[in-house]
């Protein structure tokens, strides 16, 4: 990095710097020659002219090199006794070493040239690259420039298309289409601009003035931009559309984005938003802001997960599950809550969406079915026998050893299979049918009971209802807390209880809140009822309380 730098960014004090050493260097050699007497001694001066030749190139070196034998030659041939052809011989030596360090060094700056120029060039365009514009943010924030600033990130939707219509190279020329467009833009708007090709199908745009525009003004820029992404392009001799969506974001000052990539982050995620929803341009503004500080935390959150079950931060809490027609307590769902002592109580629909999309779901999971397990054998020695229920994500389902992993759980605490079981949400289903099933039905066999959950939310799990192994199908909770004001959901109820039914699979209805939602469940045969109305989800100790105040048995007034 220390040669790099100076071989490639060498400024008028660099230059100085080193000519100075060089300098200093080479007169010590002159003194202690002329001291000492001794012709060897001028052999220390090939340190100054591969300096000289490295740093300032072959011509330097060689001339150096030269001027160097011409001062010596005197020495040489008053202390060498061989006269001129030494000396010859001698400069000679000197020229050549300096001219061969200067090549070689040239040659090294120009691979150095060549390397940062594929580091920061984006060779499909010919344009800069997402990491030159993050290299150019990172020096103004470091800096702390302030002024007024606005970054444009446009994607083009059907680069693909485009690419197997006609060839590869319509990108870079949409790109510097939408380059000279821009630019002639920012004539009339007085301000500095920059492109960047961030992407197959993004280009970036840095504006930078020196004055604050009115809000009338900007709006002409933002009008003046969707209009010039509107526009067809000229490639090839042909007129050809590009599907484009703009994103915004505008500040004045480094300070406020704490990093200098995160602007260019702020523009991406507007652009994003406007191919979502559809529009020609969407600004970065408060709202996006507060967004985007929920993301930042939601990752801050990903980054404590581990640290929480260490620090059992996380822990179960028992939902009882009553059967309806005999009011018994036989089963109850494990749900994770977690108190952070920086955070206080972080939702589980804030953590476990976001670890679902990343590995640390499986230890999320693992740990809930080991506390589940040891629960199941702690309660077995209070003498309350009831099964436990726990929720598995498809990304569980899909490693190959989770099966064996919760059997071999089981074994080891010596509980009986058929004491757990397994949910499932309905959505899993379309993500590797095949290889789900395979799970499902090795848990089948093993006597675990397996429960289908959110039924009715899906997409697809008519079509599969008849070759999965499920013991229970759990309807969704929005439409039982409908119970009471929509007849629609009352049908629907009832059509998935007698649905259930006629494949000989239990139901279970989650969000029982009212008594007349319960009583509406019992008499349309749903086997199985769970929500406040019968219990909140309990602590261990406050279910074992709870169970035994009913005697295992659940009962209700009107």
């Amino acid at each position: 990095m220390f040669v790099k730098k100076y071989l490639l960014s060498m400024n008028r004090r660099t230059k100085i710097e080193i000519g100075t050493f060089i300098a200093v260097t080479q007169a010590f050699v002159f003194l202690l020659v002329s001291h000492f007497h001794i012709s060897e001694i001028t052999y220390m001066s090939f340190i100054p002219i591969i300096c000289t030749a490295f740093f300032f190139g072959e011509m330097a070196g060689l001339f150096f090199g030269a001027a160097v034998a011409t001062c010596f030659s005197p020495l040489w041939i008053d202390l060498s006794g061989y006269g001129s052809p030494a000396w010859a011989i001698r400069a000679f030596g000197y020229a050549t070493v300096g001219l061969v360090v200067g090549n070689l060094s040239n040659a090294l700056r120009n691979y150095l040239r060549f390397e940062e120029n594929i580091r920061i060039t984006d060779i499909s365009t010919g344009l800069p690259n997402r990491q030159a514009f993050c290299d150019k943010l990172a020096e103004l924030s470091a800096a702390q420039i302030s002024g007024h600033f606005a970054i444009v990130v446009i994607v083009i939707s059907n680069t693909k298309i485009l690419s197997e219509t006609f060839g590869n190279d319509v990108t870079k020329s949409i790109f510097n289409q939408f380059k000279d467009k821009c630019a002639e833009l920012t004539k009339k708007m007085n301000a500095e601009i920059e492109t960047y090709s961030i992407s197959s199908d993004q280009i970036a745009f840095f504006f930078r003035k020196s004055n604050e525009d009115d809000l009338e003004t900007k709006e002409k820029f933002e009008d003046s931009l969707t209009s010039v992404a509107k526009k067809n392009f000229l490639h090839k001799g042909f007129f050809i559309h590009a599907d484009s969506r703009l994103g915004i974001y505008r500040f004045s000052d480094f300070s406020e984005t704490n990093s200098g990539e995160l602007p260019l982050r702020y523009a991406e995620k507007a652009a994003d938003t406007a191919v979502k929803q559809m529009k020609d341009l969407v600004v970065y503004g408060p709202s996006n802001l507060a967004q985007g500080a929920k993301h930042s935390k939601a990752s801050d959150i990903l980054g404590r997960i581990d640290l929480a079950i260490r620090s059992r931060w996380m822990f179960l809490v028992y939902q009882p599950k009553i059967d309806m027609a005999t009011g018994k307590i036989n089963s109850v769902e494990a749900l994770i809550r977690w108190n952070d002592p920086d955070m206080g109580f972080v939702p589980p629909g804030l953590f476990i969406p976001q670890a679902e999309q990343s590995t640390l779901i499986e230890n999320i999971t693992d740990f809930v079915i080991k506390q589940a397990i040891l629960q199941l054998k702690l309660w077995q020695r209070s003498g309350i026998f009831v099964n436990i229920a726990v929720n598995v994500s498809t990304y569980n389902l899909l490693q190959p050893n989770f099966v064996n992993k919760v059997l071999n759980l089981l074994k080891e605490k010596k509980l009986p299979p058929e004491c757990l079981e397994i949910e499932v949400t309905e959505s899993a289903l379309i993500t590797d049918f095949q290889h789900i099933l395979d799970g499902l039905n090795r848990f089948h066999d093993a006597n675990i009971k397996i429960a289908l959950d959110d039924f009715g939310t899906g997409y697809s799990s008519f079509q599969y209802l008849q070759r999965l192994p499920i013991d229970y199908l759990k309807i969704d909770q929005s439409f039982v807390r409908n119970l009471g004001t929509n007849r629609e959901s009352k049908e629907i109820v009832k059509a998935i209880v007698d649905l259930a039914h006629t494949i000989d699979v239990k139901t279970i209805a989650e969000g029982v809140e009212t008594l007349s939602d319960y009583e509406y469940l019992n008499s349309v045969k749903c086997d199985i009822g769970q929500g406040y109305f019968m219990a909140k989800p309990l602590t261990s100790n406050n279910f074992i309380s709870w169970y035994s105040e009913n005697n295992g048995i659940y009962t209700y007034s009107r």
